[in-house]
């Protein structure tokens, strides 16, 4: 098995996009688990669209944590990805873990117990307790980054967190740490951007996804990329690297 954590502590670089996209190229080379622990639920909402904020009531990654469903009680299935959504309560799940701290390993415990061959975890735009909670478990750690002017910051940021997850578990493997450059267009600042963030030492940097609106308008309507298309070949590529 293996696990993919989807981070970015800046909001809007496309880390639910990402990990939707990921998941479903991941699912047509093995059994894909994907993991929502974002309270805003954008990857929950993609998957189930069509479904009332009472479908997830039932299980998700909140009632997991807590011990309330277990992960079998909690999945649910859409594009032939299996799903244990977010529910907008988990932003409490920081409060919840000052209480009880063995809230924040229990993911990587359940996990750990599972037999799918890939993992995807979804997290906030925020170092909080959802993304130390969404390190543990990870082998890779994905950084997806678009075009800003914070793009080589934020990555560093998010080292800092990795390391913190680190310290919390020091029997776990190093991670691997890799930069994904998303929305990503063709010009000189971009280009310069690009050098930038290839030149962080020790992290490798993945080929861009080339800025596309058909990502967001399906993503956003709930839909598959296009097979065949550039933007569904570029997901297959960086699955490719990743299984």
């Amino acid at each position: 098995m293996k696990i993919i954590t989807v981070a970015n502590i800046k909001g809007g670089t496309s880390k639910s996009t990402t990990a939707i996209h990921l998941a479903l190229a991941l699912s047509r080379r093995g059994k894909t688990l994907a993991v929502d622990m974002d309270a805003q639920a954008d990857l929950s909402d993609f998957f189930f669209a069509e479904e009332p904020v009472e479908f997830f009531d039932s299980g998700n990654s909140l009632t997991v944590l807590t011990a309330e469903t277990t992960l079998e009680e909690s999945v649910k299935e859409s594009h032939s990805v299996d799903v244990l959504p977010a529910i907008i309560e988990l932003s409490d799940l920081g409060h919840l873990a000052s209480k009880d701290f063995s809230i924040i390993p229990r993911l990587k415990n359940i996990l750990q117990k599972t037999k799918y061959d890939y993992v995807v975890i979804d997290t906030p735009g925020s170092g909080s307790a959802e993304n130390i909670t969404s390190y543990l478990p990870a082998h890779v750690v994905l950084i997806p980054v678009t075009p800003s002017k914070w793009a080589v910051r934020t990555v560093a940021q998010v080292r800092k967190k990795i390391e913190e997850a680190e310290r919390f578990d020091p029997t776990a493997k190093k991670k691997s740490i890799f930069i994904l450059p998303s929305q990503w267009g063709t010009s000189q600042k971009q280009s310069d951007l690009l050098e930038k963030l290839n030149g962080i030492k020790n992290l490798k940097i993945f080929d861009p996804i080339l800025k596309n609106d058909g990502i967001k308008d399906r993503t956003e309507t709930g839909k598959p990329l296009q097979e065949g298309s550039a933007p569904w070949k570029s997901f297959e590529a960086l699955a490719d690297k990743l299984a």
